[in-house]
């Protein structure tokens, strides 16, 4: 069974359960699909879980902000990437988070499974389209079909939402219906969500795991009053610390 993480978003008190269900689970690798950092209060707990836990992490678009100093976030992102960059800066020698960020890929391949950020055409910044349009909910079927040559599953993460998309149809996970089976052969694109800052109108961290064919969802609530006073005390936003109480 391997577990595919995204978004944590420094965000430790989240971080810290999901690893704990995942032991619980008997996980035997975890698959950071990026997005470790930014928005949250505690990036060098998060870079040092990473580095240590995750046998993938990818470069998302936080990262790539944090590296290189380019991004187009609004000024809350902003904000707290620059906070971000001078906390982690102060870390040097072999154990410099920043050089293990510089050093992410934007994707990586493990057999049939492609992993990414954002989407197959932009590994970092572009969106998978939310599912709730039915034009761009048949525009994903349509790429499964064109596009998804020498893999069969795409797992990505940035639009912090989860869900499942074949080529029968949409599928969003709830607490009655978690768990998928995606037949060997079969094309999908899976959205695993966020652990640090779903944005689903659910607070509760997702992620996803994979054994064999069998892909589940899974939600697990977390000290989200601990993580908003951490915020507010690092000097961030407030509006980072209200989203995480409403899940947007």
């Amino acid at each position: 069974m391997i577990a595919i993480v995204s978004d944590l978003h420094a965000n430790l008190e989240a971080a810290e359960v999901v690893m704990s269900h995942c032991r619980t689970l008997g996980v035997k690798e975890i698959y950071c699909l990026g997005d470790v950092i930014g928005y949250g209060p505690d990036p060098l707990a998060l870079a040092r879980l990473a580095k240590s836990h995750f046998a993938v992490s990818l470069m998302g678009n936080h990262e790539e902000a944090l590296v290189t100093g380019k991004h187009r976030f609004n000024p809350h992102a902003a904000k707290a990437i620059d906070w971000t960059r001078t906390a982690l800066s102060s870390v040097t020698g072999p154990d410099s988070p920043m050089a293990f960020f510089k050093e992410r890929q934007p994707f990586v391949l493990k057999g049939n499974l492609l992993l990414v950020h954002g989407s197959i055409y932009d590994p970092v910044h572009d969106y998978v389209d939310e599912p709730e349009n039915p034009v761009e909910s048949q525009q994903m079927i349509e790429t499964l079909n064109r596009d998804f040559s020498g893999f069969d599953i795409c797992f990505a993460g940035h639009n912090h939402t989860p869900f499942l998309a074949t080529a029968v149809g949409v599928m969003i996970p709830h607490d009655r219906h978690r768990s998928f089976r995606i037949p060997k052969g079969h094309k999908a694109y899976v959205c695993v969500g966020s652990v640090g800052q779903p944005r689903d109108h659910d607070t509760r961290a997702s992620f996803a795991t994979l054994d064999g064919e069998q892909l589940t969802f899974h939600r697990l609530a977390y000290d989200v009053k601990r993580t908003q006073a951490k915020i507010l005390s690092a000097g961030l936003s407030p509006f980072l610390a209200e989203r995480l109480g409403e899940g947007i």
